[in-house]
């Protein structure tokens, strides 16, 4: 059993709740985010997208997450956790509904960019809640278990969406979206707890973004995100091309429930070690090797082995990565540097998909040259960790901080 601590405040939540609570805000941005790739077919049909109007929509989304990064985490720090993420969450209650009511190109836009910009504090803001709740001894467990709603979600956008779509209607995704997240608001309000309000936040902010360790680590946590994002967006394709649409959905939902897998296994072996570096530098280095090893699967039998694999340590890193940038931050920098690492991570988001893209484009995708594109981000982080990364990393409350700027 893992186990937890509670502050010296009473919750009506126990902390394995809590997690559970933010697990679920999470998922709605993240369903919000990759609900566009379902309904796109039937909304385009009904409005008359063109493809290119049809991807400028998704893009959209991206561009208002991205923008507002770094102030979201800001306004953690500044307001506390509670009030921010409840002022998210009622936000995208009704620009989910807006979505479903669009009837227009320009509408779609406008909503999904509005989007982007209110589900901003709701990552930075469940991390700093985490935390701040869990022991030292294991944080990285309750980071990886938070962190499976991503992988999670590819599991219900390739399942659960498409039932809804053809069942009821495209429409029918985001007026299920807009009620849920009306109901995790009130269930927030309730039980959620808040972080201390940081009136300091603007230096706090200074620190963290001239912070040299977290810089770094921000940046290997770049290279390993900008081969999930390759995963996510290439992985299928790649699959259909070569078994067809049936298995390649199987083999996309095998790698998902294998990247949850990943995520917690992940975070529970960092807590264990105490060199946590080695374990984050290993799977990062084994999901570059897997993603090469895409390149020499030609057939069902070997897709089939290599899926559980690619998906395990695509996301084996990530929990004990990201809460080593927790750990080099002050408590009330918790929300900034998140936002940070969110910031630059979607830079990946942006690039690596249409790098990869060009590849395919230009030599083939009989070649290697695509598949090297995929494996370069976590390859150089890996061997940046190898030479650059602490092996032995410490819990929060041993390591020494730069000058407080609590309130």
């Amino acid at each position: 059993m893992v186990n937890f601590k509670e502050s010296g405040q009473e919750y009506l939540l126990s902390v394995r709740s809590l997690i559970a609570l933010l697990w679920v805000c999470n998922m709605i941005q993240l369903s919000l985010r990759y609900s566009w790739g379902v309904a796109l077919p039937q909304a385009s049909f009904e409005l008359s997208l063109s493809r290119f109007q049809a991807g400028v929509v998704a893009s959209f989304f991206y561009i208002g997450y991205v923008i507002t990064g770094i102030p979201s985490g800001f306004l953690v720090d500044r307001y506390g956790t509670k009030p921010v993420t409840l002022a998210s969450l009622f936000l995208l209650g009704l620009l989910s509904f807006w979505i479903g009511f669009s009837r227009n190109f320009f509408e779609l836009l406008l909503a999904f960019l509005l989007s982007g910009v209110v589900a901003g504090p709701i990552f930075p803001s469940s991390m700093k809640t985490a935390a701040e709740k869990l022991s030292a001894s294991s944080r990285a467990t309750g980071v990886g278990a938070l962190e499976s709603v991503s992988p999670f979600a590819m599991v219900a956008a390739a399942t659960l969406f498409p039932f809804a779509l053809y069942a009821l209607n495209w429409r029918f995704i985001y007026y299920g979206l807009g009620a849920f997240s009306f109901s995790v608001f009130v269930v927030y309000s309730v039980f959620a707890p808040n972080t201390k309000p940081n009136k300091r936040a603007k230096s706090a902010l200074s620190l963290t973004l001239t912070n040299r360790r977290l810089i770094l680590a921000v940046t290997l946590r770049l290279g390993g995100m900008w081969g999930v994002i390759a995963l996510s967006a290439w992985f299928y394709t790649i699959c259909f091309r070569i078994v067809g649409i049936k298995e390649a959905q199987i083999l996309y939902i095998l790698l998902a429930c294998f990247a949850i897998l990943g995520q917690v296994v992940g975070g529970y072996f960092s807590d264990k070690q105490k060199r946590r570096g080695l374990i984050e530098t290993f799977g990062m280095l084994a999901f570059g090797a897997s993603s090469l090893a895409l390149w020499l699967s030609k057939n069902s039998q070997e897709l089939l082995i290599l899926a559980p694999f690619l998906g395990f340590f695509a996301f084996f890193w990530k929990s004990g990565l990201d809460t080593h940038i927790l750990e080099l931050v002050e408590p009330s920098q918790r929300g900034s540097a998140v936002g940070f690492m969110n910031t630059v991570s979607q830079i990946g988001s942006l690039l690596s998909p249409a790098a990869i893209g060009y590849t395919l484009d230009r030599f083939g995708a009989d070649t290697f040259y695509p598949f090297l594109t995929f494996a370069i981000g976590p390859l150089l982080s890996s061997a940046l960790m190898l030479m650059r990364f602490p092996v032995d990393t410490q819990p929060a409350d041993k390591i020494q901080h730069r000058p407080s700027c609590a309130p």
